[in-house]
């Protein structure tokens, strides 16, 4: 699903807790719009899979902690600013 979209760079996976079985996966984008904009086209779709993984009891809970997000060394900050 995200390999070959506009923008996505790579995931990173980790156990947080293997007593608990906790992972933890952050996807690296290159910039925030283009995140967004794959968010938007693939929406549906996405809903699916993660009724799936729900219904599978392959993820019990998830939640987004948040984005982060660095100044590019080339450009400026007007590039950051989605409008």
């Amino acid at each position: 699903m995200l390999c070959g979209a506009d923008g996505y760079l790579k995931a990173e996976t980790w156990c947080e807790s293997p007593e608990s079985a906790q992972y933890r996966v952050r996807d690296i984008w290159n910039w925030h719009r283009s995140f967004e904009i794959f968010r938007a086209r693939i929406q549906e779709e996405f809903e699916q899979f993660e009724e799936w993984l729900r219904s599978e009891r392959l993820v019990v809970k998830e939640q987004s902690l948040g984005a982060c997000y660095e100044k590019p060394e080339i450009g400026n900050e007007q590039d950051l600013v989605l409008s």
